[in-house]
């Protein structure tokens, strides 16, 4: 697998499991989470056949999740890294309402990686916005 794959794939377990931190994961596609997600996926090119192989994997547990999307940035480049979490910042904020477990979770994936905050708010000013 290489590394772009995995930054993919990164970038798709991290919305999966933003979107369902606070307990509530939403496929309406006019959620504003989902609408990133879209938004994501066109600026990375995650296509359609990514994106369906992610979906119909088995996804195991939220911890198994973070376990596996945290062994998978740790082989991609430092700059991939701080693009996924300001990824993950965007569908954090998309709603308008950061709930206190999705900031728990950027903040133990962001340690975890090791990214400074302050890297990530740079790379998030230079995303597209729903």
């Amino acid at each position: 697998m290489t590394n772009r794959i995995n930054y993919k794939s990164a970038l798709l377990y991290l919305y999966w499991l933003m979107s369902g931190a606070d307990g509530k994961k939403n496929f309406d596609p006019d959620d504003p989470e989902w609408r990133t997600m879209k938004l994501m996926r066109d600026e990375e090119q995650i296509g359609e056949d990514d994106f369906d192989l992610f979906i119909n994997s088995d996804l195991g547990t939220s911890d198994n999740q973070l376990d596996y999307v945290v062994k998978l940035l740790q082989q991609v480049t430092h700059e991939q890294k701080v693009r996924a979490l300001a990824w993950m910042d965007l569908v954090m904020i998309a709603d308008g309402d950061i709930h206190n477990k999705e900031y728990e979770l950027y903040n133990k994936v962001r340690n975890r990686i090791g990214v400074e905050e302050d890297e990530v708010k740079k790379e998030k000013l230079k995303l597209p916005r729903i």
